[in-house]
């Protein structure tokens, strides 16, 4: 028995058109015209489109009429869309990746992974996992069986797998399998797959958020990026990247989490610590895709926007006065080391200043702020921070949301005004 809700038919539909053979709804609506009607009036067209788009975001539910065509088209059954990929059936009667991944019987899947054969660890003849077809169905129950019993997970223990190169592998968690390998000769690569996946997590988290499961966020560390790890306030360990990483599973997490309640919002908007696998240090970070999620807070319309774009800004505020404290203190530091040279005319004001934000670094296009005191005595540590703030870049149709943009996104250009102090020369 499931549930029909219309947010996540919506959100079904948007996951299937993602991976469909369609390129846009554009795409999708001609070719629904086309099947309903034998032809397509190009006038017709934007009507069908904004349909579409108003059922992908959870706006209009989808027609009766509808519903053969939607399934015909993206190949999948009826139950499948009324049920957002929550019941659906296999198409073979073979035990498979496959069929295993859309079962709901906790013994067929033991059984399954304790094939000696150990089917369960390689891709199948269209290169998917086990894990690719219970994500594609939606089969949390599965997903979770997996993890409690530990035969899979997505974050791992050792924080010092926690990284953003791993050998060959891309940026992950420490995912992996404890299934063991078969005999020599064959060739497993669920762990490898796994280790070098983590874009997997944020499909997951779509899952938990999707099943009210918000323990499971907790698990899968759903604010954090395995980048938060490995970087500090020292230049040499700052983030280099130009963008965060981008892929429609995070995507997708994103438009998700923006139609959330306020409670689950609220999680991913306040702040956490993270302990450094590269220094004995902890860093105080903010989900570093909260700006894409009040994007589309943004778009919709959500009630909600203004609350959380004011507590974006409250933050962006906030790591602006510690940064602007921990300049004070440089420039303090640097007097104290440039006096006893006793040439006031060289060592100006502005000389002091610009010494003193030497070591501020801003990164607009992901958001880091890094800073380390230019100067510090022999009997003080170096001090130093960095963080991430929050811009966006939409805008709203109402002048008081758009108040509150501009108020944000004022708070986040102020941080370049430091980098072009650091610039100035003394004469």
């Amino acid at each position: 028995m499931f549930t029909v809700d219309k947010v996540e038919i919506g959100h079904h539909i948007a996951d299937l058109l993602e991976t469909s053979r369609f390129k846009s709804a554009r795409q999708f609506g001609k070719e629904y015209l086309r099947v309903r009607y034998g032809s397509v009036d190009e006038d017709t067209i934007p009507n069908i489109q904004n349909r579409i788009s108003q059922i992908i975001n959870g706006k209009k539910w989808i027609q009766m009429e509808d519903l053969p065509i939607f399934a015909d088209l993206l190949d999948i059954s009826v139950e499948d869309i009324v049920s957002a990929g929550t019941s659906s059936a296999p198409s073979s009667g073979r035990v498979t990746n496959y069929s295993i991944a859309h079962s709901d019987d906790p013994a067929a899947w033991d059984a399954y992974i304790n094939r000696e054969d150990k089917l369960f660890l390689n891709p199948d003849e269209y290169n998917k996992t086990i894990i690719d077809y219970a994500l594609e169905a939606g089969n949390y129950a599965f997903l979770k069986f997996l993890m409690d019993k530990k035969h899979i997970w997505f974050v791992g223990d050792d924080k010092k797998q926690y990284h953003d190169s791993f050998g060959e592998y891309g940026p992950g968690f420490g995912a992996g399998t404890d299934v063991k390998r078969r005999t020599v000769g064959y060739n497993d690569t669920l762990d490898t797959w796994l280790k070098d996946k983590d874009d997997l997590r944020f499909k997951m988290m779509s899952l938990a958020i999707k099943n009210k499961d918000f323990e499971m966020l907790t698990r899968l560390h759903a604010r954090e990026i395995p980048l938060l790890y490995t970087i500090n306030h020292f230049l040499t360990f700052n983030p280099r990247e130009d963008k965060l990483p981008e892929s429609k599973n995070i995507e997708q997490f994103t438009q998700r989490l923006a139609s959330c309640s306020n409670t689950t919002l609220a999680y991913f908007f306040d702040s956490f610590a993270v302990e450094s696998t590269i220094r004995d240090e902890k860093n105080t970070f903010i989900f570093p895709y909260a700006g894409a999620v009040l994007n589309q807070m943004i778009k919709r319309k959500e009630k909600s926007a203004a609350r959380f774009i004011e507590k974006a800004t409250k933050w962006n505020k906030q790591i602006l006065s510690q940064l602007k404290e921990a300049i004070d203190d440089s420039v303090t530091a640097c007097k104290d080391y440039y006096a006893p040279l006793n040439c006031p005319d060289i060592y100006n004001e502005a000389f002091l200043r610009a010494e003193a934000l030497r070591d501020y670094y801003f990164y607009p296009n992901t958001g880091f702020v890094a800073f380390t005191n230019a100067r510090f005595s022999k009997k003080s540590a170096v001090r130093g921070f960095i963080t991430n703030i929050i811009h966006v870049t939409v805008k709203s149709s109402d002048p008081e949301l758009q108040f509150l943009i501009d108020e944000l996104n004022i708070s986040y250009d102020v941080f370049n005004t430091f980098i072009k102090e650091k610039e100035v020369k003394h004469v």
